[in-house]
């Protein structure tokens, strides 16, 4: 105890709470800081808390310390720092960025305050490494080492939304790509901007033109598309089919109001309505990935770039074929398909044809079977009863 002074700079970790404050212990000396000096809440979440603080005065048992005053002090320093070039040592490394000292002053360089560019800093900086900041934010001690730099974005405040120019890729992520446009600035490219497909077909350092979505050198943001500068899909499919026309392409991928079909590589959309002759049947639970059909082509919107093809419109009308062979009265045997409050569907094989609640006595679950008789035929509409 005698090795300390008044003024002195203490560290040592909070153990417990005392009536007034608080006690803690280092190098068998005991440390007690009154709450009204430790700018802390008086509750057990700070036992175990390491704290820095001044020595205010010496008891019999114990040294009185001050945190308000060591904070204050701290904060002073900080503030002559403000619209230097200092330097400072990295006590830690964190994939948020780096942990610095300066002269026994804690701070912070946040990983979008060390590059202009999308550069992984951990590959850079090691701890005990010596750099120059320059403080940016003195009530949070965050500092920066990219205001030291030349500012590349000064280079780019003549560009505007819509202009096109000539980027490399320098970063790719699974939201897209970063490209840069050659002087250390990088802009963002979405992967729904990348092609008119929305995938990412980009390789690092590939040349590619992209056009400016948005621009904003203060803010260090740059948007921008590379689809726009390409010919759409439907163009090119327009260029060889119309509606009406029959193709033949592979089902790619199934989603929610349908499937998508690959038709001379561009990919085109088959709506679940267009799938078969079955109310509410889905491309999912007629064909399987990789698969091969016939299709005629709905519309060509190429405006839009969309395209739409149907499946049913390719085959022979079921119902018309089912209408040639049978006749009222006759006897069909089919699967119950579903059931509603007006009745039940019962599937025929490649038509359907709805059994109303009236028309048959015993109860019928999904999937079992049903005998009755044909009472209607009208276009897409078969009635059955028991």
């Amino acid at each position: 105890m005698s090795e300390l002074k008044k003024g002195d700079i203490i560290e040592f970790q909070i153990e417990r709470l005392i009536k007034g404050g608080f006690v803690g212990k280092k190098d068998d000396v005991e440390f007690f800081l009154p709450k009204s000096l430790s700018g802390l809440k008086e509750d057990e979440s700070v036992i175990g808390k390491n704290i820095k603080a001044k020595v205010k005065e010496f008891k019999q048992n114990s040294v009185v310390v001050d945190r308000k005053a060591y904070l204050n002090e701290i904060k002073e320093k900080v503030k002559e720092l403000e619209g230097k070039v200092v330097n400072a040592n990295i006590t830690k490394v964190k994939s948020n960025g780096l942990v610095i000292e300066i002269d026994g002053i804690s701070g912070f360089v946040p990983k979008d305050e060390i590059f202009y560019k999308k550069i992984d800093h951990k590959k850079y900086f090691e701890e005990g490494d010596e750099i120059e900041v320059t403080l940016i934010d003195p009530d949070r001690r965050v500092f920066s080492i990219k205001k030291l730099l030349p500012n590349p974005w000064e280079e780019v405040k003549n560009l505007n939304i819509g202009d096109r120019i000539k980027a490399s890729v320098s970063h790719i992520t699974e939201y897209g790509a970063f490209v840069d446009i050659g002087n250390g600035v990088e802009g963002f490219l979405h992967i729904s901007e990348i092609n008119w497909e929305g995938i990412n077909d980009l390789t690092l350092g590939e040349e590619i033109e992209v056009e400016i979505l948005e621009i904003n050198p203060q803010e260090e943001k740059l948007r921008v598309t590379r689809k726009n500068l390409l010919t759409k899909p439907a163009s090119i499919f327009a260029k060889k089919y119309k509606a009406g026309d029959k193709v033949e392409g592979v089902i790619t991928k199934f989603i929610n109001v349908g499937a998508f079909v690959e038709i001379d590589g561009i990919s085109v959309l088959l709506p679940n309505k267009f799938v078969s002759f079955k109310k509410g049947e889905k491309a999912n639970e007629v064909f399987e990935i990789g698969e091969k059909a016939e299709f005629k082509v709905i519309t060509i919107d190429e405006e839009n770039n969309k395209v739409i093809i149907s499946r049913k419109d390719a085959m022979p009308n079921p119902y018309d074929i089912f209408a040639k062979n049978h006749n009222i009265g006759d006897e069909c045997e089919g699967k119950v398909k579903y059931i509603t409050d007006f009745g039940m569907f019962v599937d025929l094989g490649d038509v359907e044809a709805l059994v109303r609640k009236e028309d048959y006595q015993n109860e019928y679950n999904i999937g079992d079977t049903f005998k009755g008789k044909i009472i209607e035929i009208n276009g897409d509409r078969i009635k059955l009863s028991e």
